[in-house]
């Protein structure tokens, strides 16, 4: 009984946490909506603030996830060499075991 009430706990706990969070999101987009000038290399544009700030966040996780997206692919992969070769390990040491033991002379 008590695990369904550490389950529900968390679940309830989760949900404040993503309460608070959205909270907190929605009060900084409120207070700064003003519009200000963003330069970049093509131009410059007139933009929100907050549409700013989420922008530049979003390109950052973007680029956090491929660059993590290539390293998990590379332990993935060998990951997978790894377990490969155990197996092989694991049949040779088998047959080996099996092969009958000859006495000495």
């Amino acid at each position: 009984m008590s695990g369904k009430r550490t389950g529900s706990f968390g679940r309830i706990l989760l949900i404040i946490l993503f309460l608070v969070v959205l909270a907190l999101g929605v009060s900084i987009g409120y207070f700064n909506a003003q519009t200000v000038q963003f330069d970049y290399l093509a131009g410059t544009v007139s933009i929100g603030l907050i549409w700013l700030l989420l922008g530049v966040m979003g390109g950052s996780i973007l680029l956090s996830l491929i660059i993590c997206g290539g390293r998990i692919f590379e332990l993935k992969n060998e990951n997978r060499r790894l377990k490969r070769k155990l197996k092989d390990s694991d049949s040779e040491l088998r047959s080996l075991r099996e092969l009958p033991i000859k006495e000495g002379p």
